[in-house]
């Protein structure tokens, strides 16, 4: 059984001061594999939070992108979302933005033999943005004592800013392609480079290598030539694309496998 505790977002209602101190410490966190983690870091110190999930609503499409649990509660500190659930918490706000908090029974959840809570307090964060609908969900143990009015009014000075730094941590990291492809096979490397048409057939080869990780040694052993060979093609090859370091080989690489026109290129000279 579920007993819901609702606290709507209405516009001039001021809650209470909202303690902003761990808050960088989620958008320091945009874009990288810890995000998850430091949104539960940020809710166990604020709320008591043994686990937080983020869930995008798209139409009729619900999907879970990110999740994190203190050590021992992942088994029981998670409840799985519904659309439907979803969609009722955010046709009931008329800002865009609800908070909801619900005590859970343990018949309503997942047991697990790491630990045994009776019940658990699940709060909700919802929010309407025009590309989809987000929702953070956070979830505490019996252990913890249940919220006050005054401490989800303290949580909403913050969720705006939570559910901003959300959107733009999935909009980093859902269109961040993935680059193990793009370097993990040389063959695939050099038939990149070779189709650009920007460098010679050896100057490409070389290019490939260096992108691999082979040392100027392992490249001439590898294509049959000598070191100093090795070494005026590279130069040829970053003069004829205006750069100067590996590194800057590797962004132009880069900009050529994802379909992009690297600027700065010239054409090769026969």
């Amino acid at each position: 059984m579920t007993a819901s505790l609702i606290f709507s977002v209405a516009n001039g209602d001021q809650g209470a001061p909202f303690d902003l101190v761990e808050l960088p410490e989620i958008v320091e966190a945009i874009g990288s594999d810890s995000f998850a983690d430091s949104l539960l870091s940020c809710f166990d110190k604020l709320l008591g939070a043994d686990h937080c999930s983020v869930y995008r609503l798209e139409g009729f499409e619900l999907s879970e992108v990110a999740s994190a649990s203190v050590e021992g509660a992942r088994a029981v500190a998670r409840s799985d979302l519904t659309v439907y659930e979803v969609r009722r918490q955010l046709s009931m706000s008329g800002t865009g933005l609800r908070i909801d908090v619900a005590n859970i029974s343990d018949d309503e959840i997942a047991q697990s033999p790491v630990r045994t809570l009776r019940r658990h307090q699940r709060v909700m964060i919802c929010a309407r943005r025009p590309e989809a609908s987000y929702c953070l969900q956070i979830m505490r143990s019996a252990h913890q004592a249940e919220l006050t009015d005054e401490d989800v009014k303290s949580l909403r000075q913050a969720a705006g800013i939570v559910i901003s730094a959300i959107v733009k941590h999935l909009d980093l990291t859902l269109r961040r392609p993935n680059l193990t492809p793009a370097l993990s096979l040389l063959e695939n490397i050099e038939t990149c480079i070779l189709s650009s048409k920007h460098l010679s057939r050896r100057e490409g080869e070389v290019c490939a290598r260096i992108l691999y990780g082979l040392s100027s040694i392992g490249i001439a052993l590898d294509l049959g030539i000598g070191k100093e060979s090795v070494m005026t093609y590279r130069k040829r090859a970053y003069q004829r694309l205006g750069i100067g370091c590996r590194r800057e080989l590797l962004m132009w690489y880069l900009a050529l496998w994802s379909g992009g026109q690297p600027s700065n290129t010239q054409p090769t000279l026969n």
